[in-house]
């Protein structure tokens, strides 16, 4: 039994090595399903009592399932991923760095981040580094600097001049309002989804955002609506019954409740989409200060005047 065992554990350390470039983007969604798989089971089992209710029978294996193995597997994923996540920030601090002595002081650390985290973030790094004249470490010599194109990167590196990771964001010092928020939130390409996923190009499109936002903020707004105020009728009343997802999903003969009425499957749904709501946000950008970067330059030209 020990053979096999070592032979399957080697086969997946050589496979987890191989692919090194991605680890941050497989601990992410092997996170995210085990936990839904987690909150599932304990939903079913326990909240919803899908073990006394015979018509549900079938979904009872599958949820004790989804609970134990799910479990397991984010008791060892969760705090992985709180690693990365820890170094992602850390990364994304620097990178809206203006001040080359800090970039500097910082650089191992941006470094062994942007080296865990894999190439879209290694791309980024190398891309302030040659906006603020800084020599590429040899380890990332071979990484293309993050927006130059196969074409357009001939002309940009005899220019010596890298856009930052944050110029796909169209903002300037005037940016200090909720309307002009709302209008780079609509045209942003660097949106804080692209930059958990660095490897989806499509994400880093203006139309692409908006597709999601729209989507996102359309499920949200109907889940919650339906939830409060109730979007079905009966009787040919009035729109004050709320469609319970959950009973639905379990083939239940009444599926309307008076609202308002909350369900697990609802409020799950409606969580999820406010997050990927708020993952279409532009990165780096406040409505106090349009962006870390335009602030500390305000900063910095302040005390110039003083």
């Amino acid at each position: 039994m020990a053979g096999p065992l070592k032979r399957l554990n080697s086969a997946l350390g050589r496979w987890w090595a191989g692919h090194k470039d991605n680890h941050f983007r497989i601990v992410s969604w092997v996170t995210i399903l085990s936990m839904a798989a987690t909150i599932w089971g304990i939903l079913f089992l326990f909240i919803l009592d899908g073990t006394t209710d015979p018509t549900k029978a079938e979904w009872v294996p599958w949820s004790w399932a989804g609970l134990i193995f799910g479990g397991l597997i984010a008791f060892w994923m969760v705090p992985e991923f709180f690693v990365y996540m820890g170094q992602k920030a850390t990364l994304d601090e620097i990178l809206l760095m203006d001040n080359r002595p800090e970039i500097l002081r910082r650089r191992k650390e941006a470094e062994n981040a942007a080296d865990m985290l894999g190439p879209g973030y290694q791309a980024q790094l190398v891309r302030l580094y040659n906006e603020m004249g800084i020599k590429v470490s040899a380890r990332f010599r071979h990484i293309r600097p993050a927006g130059a194109s196969a074409e357009a990167g001939q002309s940009e590196a005899s220019d010596g001049d890298f856009a930052e990771p944050w110029d796909g964001i169209n903002v300037d010092s005037d940016v200090n309002g909720v309307q002009s928020y709302l209008s780079v939130w609509w045209n942003t390409g660097d949106s804080r989804l692209s930059r958990q996923l660095p490897g989806a190009k499509l994400l880093r499109q203006a139309e692409t955002n908006r597709a999601v936002l729209g989507i996102s903020g359309f499920s949200a707004a109907m889940l919650l609506y339906n939830m409060v105020s109730g979007l079905a009728t009966q009787g040919g009343g009035a729109r004050e019954y709320t469609v319970d997802l959950t009973l639905m999903l379990a083939r239940d003969d009444s599926v309307y409740a008076a609202a308002p009425h909350f369900d697990g499957v609802g409020i799950l749904l409606a969580t999820t989409s406010l997050i990927l709501l708020y993952l279409t946000t532009p990165a780096g950008v406040s409505i106090s200060s349009g962006s870390r970067r335009s602030k500390s330059a305000n900063d910095s030209s302040g005390s110039e005047e003083e």
